[in-house]
């Protein structure tokens, strides 16, 4: 699964390559093994490569602040409103969290209104009903029904600044 994650004001590309036995992620040419130790209260103590790194987080909004090694980081998935403009329609919808799909109530190409079903997913045991947020034409449902997802996946994409089909 490939991220592109804003670390300060540069972009990087981070893939993850494995997940079992331990997560491997690759960021450029280099791939490397994290394993995560205890973390309380914002702490998290992880091991790169045999390595082992202190520090804290906060999430605030779509951001994370990271503090390690005595610097601070400011970490966010890259987003864009539809059109390029600030407050515009939203062009796709993230995962905030990880889950699991259980049900997927549309298709590409279907026009959809506001407050319209779109998906139910389940997180933390909860099952939640993703509706649309305005009216909009499906681009593309990159998930399925019982398809696991991250935190920043895509859900649906919307087709941006496209008349709404009748």
């Amino acid at each position: 699964m490939a991220w592109k994650l804003q670390f300060d004001e540069h972009e990087v590309g981070v893939d993850i390559t494995a997940r079992r036995p331990s997560l491997r992620v690759r960021i450029g040419e280099t791939t490397h093994q994290v394993e995560e130790g205890a973390a309380a209260g914002g702490r998290f103590e992880l091991w790169v490569d045999g390595a082992r790194y202190r520090g804290w987080r906060w999430a605030a909004g779509d951001a994370v602040y990271v503090r390690l090694n005595g610097r601070s980081f400011e970490v966010r998935l890259p987003r864009r409103a539809a059109g390029g403009e600030a407050g515009g329609a939203q062009d796709a919808i993230l995962a905030s969290m990880p889950g699991v799909v259980v049900a997927v109530e549309c298709a590409p190409g279907q026009a959809v209104e506001a407050g319209e079903r779109l998906l139910t997913i389940e997180s933390m045991k909860l099952q939640m009903t993703i509706v649309a947020s305005h009216a909009a034409t499906v681009a593309a449902v990159p998930v399925a029904a019982g398809s696991a997802f991250e935190r920043g996946a895509p859900l649906v994409t919307f087709v941006p600044d496209a008349p709404v089909k009748p």
